[in-house]
């Protein structure tokens, strides 16, 4: 018995001994895999608009109910206006295009919600709708004039993206827009369209947020109201005809009702 304790007692100690003599392990460095790719490179404006839509059960009259982050309203505007190609086109990628999610068409704030401001009428947030219905019952002219200067005002000429476009944090950089100001009398009445384009103005903070129409910004009191700016939701989606951020509200540059008798094509 003796002799078989000795044994057992050998081959721990040659274990021990063999483990306190193994070479020290290599260190090991992980290597993160950063994947530098664009999702959406290969597609226009047109075509990330119309794959943003919401993915529900249909009621029997083709109604759903809306995700608030998705893009099925502003789709469907802009079928209603006929802008497609303003989204599509492919001579140029020096754009910007602030993409209107479904919670900035609906809701109370005559100005600020789209629905409400074009036609008069609230679209709750959460009932059914089909929003390409919805949209085909706008049909008076200075509903269509109104519904155009919003989406014209949310296409803006320069490729802005938050750097290096934006190269100063809490600085207001102005640029054009698609939307023509109007000329207004001394009374606050529009008189006609102009030959200039209405400015907008992006603002990068230090976690590099896009704010649009700050407080602070060089843009005429009518853009800057009461809560009239708004922070990016997603930033940088870029495109193959310019670069996307998606919004949860509305901005302005004038009042939209002003351009209500004032066809802008």
């Amino acid at each position: 018995m003796k002799t078989i304790y000795k044994i057992v007692a050998l081959s721990v100690f040659a274990a021990l001994f063999s483990a306190c003599t193994l070479d020290v392990q290599d260190n090991f460095e992980f290597t993160p895999e950063f994947l530098d790719e664009d999702p959406f490179s290969n597609i226009t404006a047109w075509e990330f608009i119309q794959s943003q839509g919401t993915v529900a059960i249909l009621d029997d009259q083709n109604r759903k109910r809306l995700n608030g982050e998705k893009l099925d309203f502003m789709a469907a505007a802009i079928k209603r206006v006929g802008y497609e190609d303003l989204y599509n086109q492919t001579t140029t990628s020096d754009r910007t295009y602030l993409f209107l999610n479904n919670n900035a068409f609906t809701g109370n704030n005559r100005d600020r919600d789209i629905i409400r401001l074009v036609t008069g009428n609230t679209q709750g947030g959460g009932s059914l709708v089909n929003p390409d219905t919805l949209m085909a019952s706008i049909t008076a002219p200075d509903q269509i004039n109104v519904l155009k200067a919003v989406l014209r005002y949310n296409i803006v000429s320069t490729f802005v993206a938050q750097v290096p476009t934006l190269t100063i944090f809490d600085r207001d950089f102005l640029f054009k827009t698609f939307l023509p100001t109007l000329e207004l009398d001394e009374d606050g009445t529009p008189i006609a369209l102009t030959n200039e384009f209405a400015d907008i103005a992006f603002r990068r903070d230090t976690r590099w947020d896009i704010n649009i129409n700050n407080p602070s910004s060089p843009l005429p009191e009518s853009a800057l109201g009461r809560d009239f700016d708004e922070t990016v939701r997603v930033h940088n989606i870029v495109l193959n005809n310019g670069i996307g951020h998606i919004m949860n509200d509305l901005v302005r540059f004038q009042p939209y009702p002003l351009y209500a008798n004032f066809p802008i094509d």
